[in-house]
């Protein structure tokens, strides 16, 4: 499992950097545009409502809140490793948040992404879509059969990440390669943290 997990790790992370270079050096090209308008939703409507909810769970709060929850709830049934592999995906956030002042990628211009964000927010990657990706991944891994556990973790996570980055998509707060950076950041950060809490609890058993 170790070895699956490097390559896990080894798979998105070099797409993820090779996606970031680009972010840094191009601006978003004419398909992420018209993607961008395709999305946008109207005011009122279940899609809207849709979009509001994923945008609002997944804002840091709501999702600290979340992480810290399942957290405790792990340890409450005596799953210290468990507890700690789940709060863990939570510090993705600030990895993300690195990412973004080095790639230094502009959001959409929009009435709505400047009174949410202001004129110096970055875009790459989407926040949202890393915090849904990293904690989809953990929650898969530890609740999937063993043999199933990284594929599962893997195809939910990617999932989950996908349906968070329509709602930022669909709000023009992110262009749709800050959603696939974010997709790929989280399975970064889920790989590598579930490998060092694995190598420390065979050293340790």
């Amino acid at each position: 499992m170790n070895r699956a997990l490097a390559a896990t790790f080894l798979a998105t992370l070099i797409p993820f950097v090779l996606l970031s270079a680009w972010a840094r050096l191009e601006a978003p090209g004419a398909w992420e545009l018209q993607l961008l308008l395709a999305l946008q939703l109207p005011e009122s409507g279940p899609l809207a409502v849709l979009a509001g909810v994923l945008n609002a769970l997944g804002s840091l709060l709501a999702w600290a809140a979340l992480v810290t929850l399942i957290s405790i709830a792990a340890l409450a049934l005596r799953r210290p490793l468990a507890a700690l592999l789940i709060a863990l995906s939570l510090a993705a956030d600030a990895v993300a948040a690195a990412v973004k002042l080095l790639v230094e990628r502009g959001r959409p211009e929009g009435a709505v992404v400047e009174v949410l964000f202001g004129g110096d927010s970055f875009a790459f990657p989407s926040g949202h879509v890393v915090r849904a990706t990293a904690l989809v991944a953990v929650l898969a891994w530890l609740l999937a059969p063993p043999r199933f556990r990284l594929p599962l973790a893997v195809a939910a996570a990617s999932l989950a990440g996908l349906v968070m980055g329509y709602g930022r998509v669909a709000l023009a707060a992110h262009w749709p390669t800050d959603v696939l950076g974010g997709v790929l950041l989280g399975l970064t950060w889920f790989a590598l943290t579930a490998l060092l809490v694995d190598r420390w609890a065979r050293r340790h058993a």
